[in-house]
C-alpha cells in the first residue's frame, strides 16, 4: 500500500482499536478515562503520520467516543456543552502535536541533507586536491620537454606544438582545480593595491593564442583607481572568462570594460556569440556543470571565477545582452584614488 494510504489506514485502525479498548474496559473506566484511551489513539497516528492522517485520527476519536459512549449512546446527540469542549480540547492537542512533529522531523531532516552534503564535499575537495597535486609534476615534465623539443626539429613542430597546446590546457585545468580547493578550505587572499589594466593585459598575453583572428576592445579608463586584489587569482579569473567566450562563442568579438561606480569598480566581459539559455545564467557558476549545448570543458573555470571574486568581497552575474550575446559582470570593491 503507498505510504499515504498506509496512513490513513492507519488512523482508521487506530480508531476501531480504541473503540475495541474502551467497549472491554467501559465498565471499569470513566468517560474522562475513556477520551484519554481515544486521545493517545489519535496522538499515536499524530506523531507518526502526516496532517490529513492525523486530523482523520482525532475525526474518527471524536464521533466513536460520541456515538458510543458519550449520553445518549448511539446517537450523535450531545447533551452536555461540556463534551462539545472536550472535542475541541482533542483536536487541538492532536493538531498542536502533530505540528510540532512535522517540525521536528522537517529539522532532522535538513540537518542530515547538510551533514551527507558537507561530507560529500569535504569527500571531493579532499580528491580534488590530491588528484591535482599528482598530476602537476608530469604535467610540468611534459611541458618542459614539448617547449624544448619545438626548438628543435621543424618538421615535427605541428605535432609537438600539439601536445604542449594540450599540455597547457591540462595545467590550467589542474590549477583551477587547486585554486578551487585552496579557497574552499579558507585560504587567506595576498591582496594588494594593484591597476586593474595590468592585469588585464596579462590575461590577454597568455591567451594570445586562442584570441587569434577575432575582434578584442579593452575600453580601460585611465582614470581608475587601484583595486586591491590578489593578481594572480585575478589573472586566472580574467583568463577563464576569456576562454569561457572563446570556447562558446568561437567567432564572436569581445568587448572587456570597466567603470568605477560609487565604492566598487564593474567589470564586464561581453561577447556579441549566441549568447546563453535562461536556464543557464545562473548555474554556470556551479561546479562541474556545463551550459546547454557546451562544447567541451569540465565546467570549473565559471566556478573558480565565482569563488575568486566573493573572496575578493565582490560579486559576479551572466546576462544575455538586448542586442544578442552574453556578458559577465563582476564586481570588486574598489581602493584609494
Amino acid at each position: 500500500m503507498p505510504s499515504p494510504l498506509r496512513e490513513y489506514a492507519l488512523s482508521i485502525v487506530a480508531a476501531a482499536a480504541c473503540t475495541a479498548a474502551c467497549f472491554a474496559l467501559s465498565s471499569v473506566l470513566t468517560l474522562t478515562d475513556l477520551v484519554m484511551v481515544y486521545l493517545v489513539g489519535a496522538l499515536v497516528v499524530a506523531v507518526r503520520g502526516r496532517r490529513g492522517p492525523a486530523l482523520l485520527a482525532a475525526l474518527l476519536a471524536v464521533l466513536a467516543f460520541d456515538f458510543f459512549f458519550v449520553p445518549p449512546r448511539y446517537t450523535f446527540h450531545v447533551e452536555h456543552p461540556q463534551y462539545v469542549v472536550t472535542f475541541v480540547v482533542m483536536f487541538g492537542v492532536v493538531f498542536l502535536i502533530n505540528h510540532l512533529a512535522l517540525r521536528i522531523r522537517s529539522q532532522a531532516e535538513a540537518a542530515q541533507r547538510t551533514e551527507i552534503v558537507a561530507a560529500s564535499e569535504k569527500l571531493r575537495s579532499s580528491l580534488l586536491s590530491a588528484v591535482s597535486h599528482e598530476l602537476r609534476s608530469p604535467l610540468t615534465a611534459i611541458l618542459g620537454s614539448a617547449t624544448t623539443l619545438l626548438h628543435g626539429r621543424k618538421e615535427d613542430a605541428g605535432l609537438i606544438e600539439n601536445i604542449r597546446d594540450e599540455a597547457e590546457r591540462l595545467s590550467r585545468l589542474v590549477h583551477n582545480l587547486i585554486e578551487t580547493t585552496r579557497l574552499e578550505s579558507g585560504a587567506v587572499l595576498k591582496k594588494e593595491p594593484h591597476s586593474l589594466e595590468e592585469v588585464v593585459g596579462t590575461a590577454l598575453e597568455r591567451c594570445e593564442k586562442q584570441l587569434a583572428g577575432r575582434r578584442v576592445e579593452a575600453d580601460l579608463p585611465e582614470n581608475l583607481p587601484l583595486v586591491p586584489l590578489d593578481p594572480i587569482l585575478m589573472e586566472l579569473v580574467f583568463v577563464n572568462l576569456l576562454e569561457n567566450a572563446v570556447l562558446h562563442a568561437p567567432k564572436a568579438s569581445i568587448e572587456i570594460s570597466a567603470r568605477e561606480r560609487m565604492d566598487f569598480i564593474e567589470i564586464s566581459f561581453a561577447d556579441d556569440g549566441p549568447g546563453l539559455k535562461s536556464e543557464d545564467t545562473e548555474r554556470v557558476f556551479e561546479k562541474f556543470y556545463r551550459a546547454s549545448a557546451a562544447p567541451g570543458g569540465a565546467g570549473l573555470g565559471l566556478a573558480i571565477c565565482k569563488a575568486v571574486i566573493e573572496a575578493h568581497g565582490g560579486t559576479i552575474k551572466a546576462e544575455n545582452l538586448p542586442t544578442g550575446g552574453a556578458v559577465f559582470r563582476l564586481t570588486l570593491p574598489r581602493g584609494k584614488a
